[in-house]
C-alpha cells in the first residue's frame, strides 16, 4: 500500500479528531475516551498521521496534545 493512501483506522481517527475537536488540540486519552478506543492504539495512529503531516502535536499543560494541519483539515471534513 502507498503511504499516500490512508487506512481505514487512519481515516476514522482524522475524521474524528476534525469532528471532535475542529479548533483546538486534544488529548489522547480524551480523544480516546470519546470514541471507547484504546489509548495506545490511538496514539500510534495519531503519531502515523503526524508523520503524513496531517496532524499536528503541541503540548498542552505538559501533555501532548494533537490537532489537524491544514492538509488534514481538509481530508477529515471532505470524507
Amino acid at each position: 500500500m502507498s503511504e499516500d493512501h490512508l487506512t481505514h483506522c487512519q481515516d476514522w481517527i482524522l475524521t474524528s479528531l476534525c469532528r471532535f475537536s475542529p479548533t483546538t488540540p486534544i488529548t489522547t486519552p480524551d480523544l480516546a475516551s470519546k470514541l471507547s478506543h484504546s489509548v495506545v492504539r490511538t496514539e500510534v495512529y495519531l503519531e502515523q498521521l503526524v508523520e503524513m503531516g496531517l496532524v499536528r502535536v503541541q503540548h498542552v499543560s505538559g501533555e501532548p496534545a494533537w490537532r489537524q494541519s491544514s492538509e488534514g483539515l481538509t481530508i477529515g471534513t471532505v470524507v
